[in-house]
């Protein structure tokens, strides 16, 4: 890591910031010249490549055992934004947990953090001054929140074109009222923000990402791999789309996923790359709005046989069951008897 960050300050571009990244040197001298450069600086050459195994993407969110008796949580920071508000005051957490039990705190790849060491016996604890301080725990989190990240974009950064971080939550929220009108509530994909083209949250490996490329507008990218391996995603031809019309955008996008995956779990950036984005503009141009209600899904749940008995419910809660059963492309029957089949058989 040394040699690598020497080459770099010794070898890149940091006078200009905008050309003051470590891949632009990468792309200047080439792989093996890079590499051979890093190589004189690290005293040694590289041994060669070791194949891996198949890579998953793990966030280390929810409590996990740390391998030495201690134990770790993974806490969702939304857009990476430690501060106090009156609803969250994440900062003030933070604080309290490093002060009175010790934890240690380790930034994630996805913007969140990790409390390490956190004894057994304090487990319980540990949730409680999070629940007081208004910080919701992994079960809380809806996953297109705890799968997306954005960067500062503005005021912060002074190449920003468009919002980024301050705009991920209403995106996030719009995509998920979507997916829920659409009946694909329990459907899920890693969505990125950024102000500028500079990539500084990985638009381009998520699955849909929205690129800014000017005053609330944004570049389309579809296709990044769900586990973050392998491929990047790939541009479209919607260069300039206003965020008043991402409801617009993305309903064609989701309508030709669902009726046209090649499995229940196909996930939205493997369908994309699968496909191509050729096709799916091809099929954006020619989709009607609402056009989704006439696409079933070949996967959908399989409607339960005229039940043979009775179930009384409050009207209240009958309507809210209706209303989760559409969001996932169910009857309120099929949806009432797994709820209870899950509750009684785990």
């Amino acid at each position: 890591m040394k040699a690598i960050i020497a080459t770099q300050r010794d070898h890149g571009n940091r006078e200009v910031r905008a050309s003051a990244r470590l891949k632009y040197l990468v792309h200047t001298l080439g792989i093996d010249k890079f590499r051979s450069l890093v190589e004189k600086y690290h005293g040694k050459p590289f041994e060669p490549w070791v194949q891996l195994p198949e890579w998953k993407y793990l966030d280390w969110m929810g409590w996990h055992e740390q391998g030495d008796g201690k134990l770790m949580l993974g806490v969702n920071v939304e857009q990476g934004r430690v501060r106090d508000t009156p609803e969250l005051r994440l900062k003030t957490c933070l604080r309290t947990l490093v002060d009175n039990y010790g934890v240690d705190l380790l930034l994630t790849p996805s913007q969140s953090i990790v409390l390490r060491n956190i004894d057994p016996a304090h487990k319980y604890n540990v949730e409680a001054v999070l629940r007081e301080h208004g910080v919701k725990l992994i079960h809380e989190i809806d996953a297109i929140t705890r799968k997306s990240i954005a960067c500062p974009s503005f005021p912060l950064c002074g190449l920003a074109m468009a919002e980024a971080e301050r705009v991920q939550p209403q995106i996030n929220a719009r995509l998920n009222a979507k997916l829920r009108e659409m009946g694909m509530a329990n459907d899920e994909f890693v969505t990125r923000t950024t102000g500028c083209p500079n990539g500084c949250a990985r638009p381009y490996m998520a699955e849909i990402a929205f690129v800014g490329s000017g005053p609330n507008s944004y570049q389309l990218w579809l296709g990044g791999s769900p586990n973050q391996a392998e491929r990047t995603g790939m541009a479209t031809s919607i260069f300039k789309m206003p965020l008043t019309d991402l409801e617009q955008t993305v309903e064609p996008i989701f309508a030709m996923w669902k009726s046209q995956r090649n499995a229940p779990d196909e996930a939205l950036g493997d369908f994309c790359h699968r496909v191509g984005v050729d096709k799916v503009e091809e099929f954006m141009q020619s989709y009607e709005p609402g056009s989704w209600k006439t696409m079933p899904s070949p996967f959908a749940p399989t409607p339960l046989p005229a039940p043979d008995a009775n179930v009384g419910i409050s009207s209240e809660l009958l309507e809210k069951l209706t209303t989760e059963a559409t969001a996932r492309d169910m009857d309120p029957a099929s949806l009432l008897d797994m709820i209870v089949r899950e509750a009684l058989e785990g």
